[in-house]
């Protein structure tokens, strides 16, 4: 899709309100084509020239009535201008987060979180300033071309000269366009690399006072943000020639324009009045045409944020950030319905045939996985190192999307497990769990509703009821980025609990136990079954979650080596042998 079909569809997003501030502004920018010929009037009835029945004051009535007229528009135009302008800035973002939520393969997403914040923030921005100008565009024309008009009958020759600073203009960003998409793409990239840096810089600190290598970073973050002011510098100074140029094409055609009249003005060709009135109409006229040629080297600039924005994730649709959807502001937002199971919904047997998953260009994954996990089972997945126990998990989940094979929830198919295994049927926490920088509170509800006994009873099964005294503010305690705050068994543990307030049927659990001392882990597995309908399919290499599973899957090179419990696999597998004493070796 192309920057001009785009601009279209986003223009017909809200367009009552784009046009209605096309309107206002419009009155506003057609205001001095109004004043100009009052003031030509006033000038023409003070020397006894002017048309019979307007005096000078009743111009001037009528100029006040122009003027309060235009502060209307303005009012008007302050009330439906940001409600535009937000609201396209804001369907741009929601399009943008809803697409990167809708993703699958989190590889085809920009892995780099400066990228990612400097294209929801500047590179909206870009875009919605450039649709800011086609408000102006539409009054500036009508404008020009009633001044045109008018000036052309006091005199043709004059008026041909007021349009050539805009042929001009358009020749000149038309020369330039290779250099605005070049030196604006420049930009871009280098402040996307500075503001990366320094997020990875803040988020490794602890890493970087241990290695002491404090100046070598700062150094190199120095050394980016010196690329990224210099390519702003040429960006910037590369956009101000431009506007140079047009702005001084309108005020040496000015010039030329007012010596041309003051010479006709002398031989009585032109009255005081047309004098007055090309004076304010030639520098408007000028500003038309400095107008027209900033839309075009905005275009540039447009595209270039863009196609930027697009490629934050890959393969995704032309038309998917124009894509027309609800955006909410003085209506309140509506609340999301929480999902529901009947009774006779509820987890019975969870079954996985053939589940088939390989990355891209290569071979690696898990091939042909079949398991079953029955309604209040411990099933625990194990193996070596790059075996494939991460990859099942997400697979099954339908984070990874499967190449083959089926999943099935009480023997009925599961078309899209992404959005069937979730609260209350499953819930999922990854190896390493993510917390926002939030209260604890806040992190464990994810936005349910607060429910004071639902939150106790999940810090009790994620055996936190010990640290939320020693935080400084219990439950309140903000975490800071990625739980910075908390050590890394606090961090496992509050996932846990936001995964257990949820109830879910299912608990999937990737190597939660990797920052728990045993007893701390002996004490959560033995709080989980507490809940007699848990079903608890867990990746861990760790004998208290061994020893407790109903069955063991051990996964070597992608494929199932085994099933079995401990004492079967101990005496049948090989794996689960090696396995085994390499546990008990590294405890």
């Amino acid at each position: 899709m192309t920057m001009g079909q785009t601009t279209w569809r986003l223009l017909k997003f809200r367009p009552l309100l784009f046009i209605s501030t096309v309107f206002f502004r419009g009155i506003d920018d057609v205001a001095p084509f109004l004043a100009g010929v009052l003031m030509k009037g006033f000038f023409d009835a003070l020397t006894g020239q002017a048309e019979a029945g307007f005096t000078p004051y009743t111009i001037v009535a009528l100029f006040v009535a122009v003027e309060i007229g235009d502060r209307i528009a303005l009012m008007g135009s302050a009330y439906c201008w940001p409600r535009w302008w937000y609201g396209i800035e804001t369907l741009l973002r929601r399009n943008l987060i809803t697409a990167i939520l809708e993703v699958r393969d989190p590889t085809r997403i920009s892995s780099t979180s400066g990228e990612v914040t400097n294209r929801f923030r500047d590179d909206v921005v870009g875009i919605v300033g450039y649709l800011n100008r086609y408000i102006h565009m539409w009054g500036n024309l009508v404008f020009a071309g009633l001044a045109i008009n008018y000036m052309a009958n006091i005199d043709a020759t004059i008026t041909a000269i007021t349009i050539v600073p805009a042929i001009c203009v358009v020749v000149v960003v038309d020369f330039a366009r290779k250099l605005i998409h070049k030196y604006r793409t420049a930009q871009r990239i280098a402040t996307e690399r500075a503001t990366n840096f320094i997020n990875e810089m803040f988020q490794s600190i602890l890493a970087v006072k241990v290695a002491t290598t404090e100046d070598h970073v700062t150094q190199r973050f120095r050394q980016l943000n010196d690329e990224r002011r210099k390519s702003t510098l040429i960006d910037n100074m590369l956009n101000e020639v431009l506007n140079s140029i047009n702005f001084n094409l309108g005020h040496i055609a000015t010039g030329v324009i007012l010596i041309l009249v003051a010479e006709k003005a002398k031989t009585g060709t032109f009255t005081v009045g047309d004098l007055a009135l090309f004076t304010t109409y030639v520098g408007q006229v000028a500003r038309s045409g400095s107008l027209l040629g900033t839309i075009l080297a905005n275009h540039k600039r447009a595209e270039v944020s863009y196609e930027r924005v697009s490629d934050t994730i890959d393969n995704l649709p032309g038309s998917r950030l124009s894509d027309h959807g609800p955006v909410y502001f003085t209506e309140p937002t509506p609340e999301p319905l929480p999902l529901e199971i009947a009774e006779p919904d509820r987890l019975r047997e969870l079954t996985v045939r053939g589940l088939t998953y390989t990355y891209t260009g290569s071979t690696n994954g898990i091939h042909h996985i079949d398991l079953t996990l029955k309604a209040g089972s411990f099933t625990v997945v194990t193996g070596q190192i790059g075996s494939g126990k991460t990859t099942l998990l997400r697979t099954l989940l339908g984070v990874l999307p499967a190449r083959s094979g089926e999943v099935r929830w009480n023997g009925a198919p599961v078309p899209d497990p992404r959005t069937f295994l979730i609260p209350p049927r499953s819930a999922y926490t990854p190896q390493i769990p993510r917390l926002f920088s939030e209260s604890l509170r806040e992190n464990i509800l994810m936005g349910m509703p607060f429910d004071e006994q639902g939150v106790d009873r999940a810090i009790h099964n994620g055996v936190m009821e010990d640290d939320i005294p020693t935080l400084e503010a219990g439950l309140e305690t903000v975490v800071g980025p990625r739980g910075v705050k908390l050590s890394g068994g606090q961090i496992q543990r509050a996932a846990a609990a936001r995964m257990f307030v949820r109830g879910s049927d299912l608990l999937v659990f990737d190597d939660l136990s990797s920052a728990l001392d045993v007893q701390t882990e002996q004490t959560l597995w033995s709080r989980v079954f507490e809940q007699q309908a848990v079903t608890c399919l867990v990746v861990s290499h760790r004998r208290p979650a061994l020893r407790r599973a109903d069955q063991i899957i051990v996964l070597k090179n992608g494929h199932i080596d085994a099933v079995g419990t401990l004492e079967e696999l101990l005496d049948s597998s090989e794996e689960m042998r090696s396995l085994w004493i390499e546990e008990q070796n590294g405890s």
